[in-house]
């Protein structure tokens, strides 16, 4: 499919929940390819961006543009371009049904019915299975699974259908650090070697982001974007965040994480 646009474009977007304003004068240029954290506290706006992308949410007031596409207007065809996972436990797959199932439903989710598994299905799952790095769990069940796994297996139940943007809300979410480090190293595989586009939130950063990626900072409106070495500096951090402590010469958001002063 040809493209009428080259990244994402979010320019002075407002969007609310009755009459509560969750983002403001939300202003964000990304030009593929991007691998671009969404960073902020807890009730940041993070998750309501995100649903503004993916067309889940519309806004009130100024104008989103994904690969040239209105999301909330033209939601069926970014459904083909954007695959997006939303928070862990916001959506709850039968507990009995094989990772091979979860997988295959995300591949026949965008097809018209008789949806069946033959051949054709059969070989992407068992393609995004293995670039996940899964394909030994393909017949176990859902409740089988760590949180590292069971993370690995939604993923994977995305990517099947090759998506172009993969969209991740909190994916690092109730995840210990180790399997935090292997999913940033699964997504940094996607978007390198598949040429996948990244927009994934988060409210904490941990030591084993280790790469450069695009960094928005927000706390309601952006406070900052661009390059990581840039954007998370003591004083932006100080911004976003409500809670700073600055301990010989550290500014310290939890105890995950640290930044130079």
């Amino acid at each position: 499919m040809e493209l009428p646009g080259s990244g994402i474009e979010v320019l002075d977007v407002y969007a609310k929940y009755d009459s509560y304003y969750a983002i403001e004068a939300v202003t964000v240029y990304l030009n593929s390819p991007f691998y671009t954290l969404l960073l902020g506290p807890n009730g940041a706006g993070k998750t309501t961006l995100i649903k503004v992308l993916v067309g889940l949410l519309k806004p009130v007031r100024g104008r989103v543009r994904v690969y040239g596409f209105d999301p909330y207007k033209e939601r069926t065809v970014l459904s083909r371009l954007v695959g997006y996972l939303p928070q862990p436990g916001s959506t709850r797959p039968t507990p009995f049904m094989r990772v091979r199932d979860l997988v295959a439903m995300g591949y026949l989710a965008t097809k018209k019915p008789p949806r069946y598994v033959d051949k054709e299905v059969e070989r992407a799952i068992f393609a995004s299975l293995r670039v996940i790095g899964i394909e030994s769990l393909a017949d176990k069940y859902l409740t089988e699974l760590s949180g590292g796994e069971l993370q690995r297996a939604l993923i994977a139940s995305v990517i099947v259908r090759k998506p172009k943007l993969l969209v991740l809300d909190e994916p690092l979410a109730s995840l210990d650090i180790n399997a935090k480090c292997e999913l940033i190293d699964l997504l940094l595989k996607l978007h390198k070697s598949l040429g996948m586009d990244i927009v994934m939130s988060t409210h904490e950063l941990t030591t084993c982001t280790y790469f450069e990626p695009t960094v928005v900072l927000i706390n309601r409106t952006v406070l900052s974007y661009g390059p990581a070495r840039k954007v998370l500096t003591p004083e932006n951090l100080k911004m976003a965040y409500p809670s700073v402590v600055e301990v010989g010469g550290l500014t310290i958001l939890t105890e995950d994480h640290a930044v130079k002063g």
